[in-house]
């Protein structure tokens, strides 16, 4: 656990205008716990039997599903979680207008088109969304994990395009970007990031 180090993204953050996302995947309640006596009530989690534990001493947080979805779980995790930043399929966007209350959505995008990753194509996008006209929410941003074998930079401008594209020809869309993590966090924010998700940097 890095106090000094989340101490030093809270500052590029706040230059930014933007949010940290603390990713508290594997990690015991001691180090949890540090991270929400600094004030964070908003923490990403992979796992439903995690977030399940998370929320016997994590009360009045908000936690946000990072992870593929899988639709059986889906209205439990609706259940636990403020956010899902996952949505990637027809079927998932049925069952999330099922259990919808006022959550928080992102659509994940596969920006590199890469074989191992969720997400849709860049050239499914504009399609994708429109689907959400016949259903009672809207995303509110777009989500990616890049590559490792990319350039993150290429990456991240890519998504802040489309990001500015939504935004032009979507009234209900809110223009929330998901992207960073612990090793490419800086360049996303460089790109429009409005929130970055890190667990390594943080809990190492």
């Amino acid at each position: 656990m890095d106090l000094n180090e989340l101490n030093k993204i809270i500052q590029t953050v706040d230059k930014y205008d933007a949010k940290l996302l603390p990713v508290i995947k594997d990690q015991n309640s001691k180090d949890i716990l540090k991270v929400y006596d600094r004030g964070f009530r908003d923490f990403g989690e992979n796992r439903l039997s995690e977030i399940l534990e998370h929320k016997k001493f994590l009360i009045d947080c908000n936690l946000h599903f990072i992870a593929p979805l899988q639709s059986r779980k889906i209205k439990e995790i609706m259940k636990n979680c403020k956010s899902i930043h996952t949505i990637s399929r027809t079927k998932e966007i049925e069952l999330i207008n099922q259990n919808f209350n006022d959550h928080e959505t992102y659509v994940q995008i596969n920006i590199d088109d890469d074989p191992k990753k969720s997400g849709i194509k860049t050239n499914e996008v504009d399609g994708f969304f429109n689907k959400f006209e016949s259903f009672n929410f809207f995303p509110n941003g777009i989500m990616c994990i890049p590559s490792i074998e990319n350039d993150p930079t290429e990456s991240f401008f890519k998504m802040s395009k489309i990001n500015e594209r939504l935004i032009r020809n979507f009234k209900e869309y809110n223009g929330f970007l998901s992207m960073g993590m612990s090793n490419d966090y800086k360049i996303a924010l460089d790109y429009g990031a409005t929130i970055i998700r890190v667990g390594s940097k943080i809990f190492k």
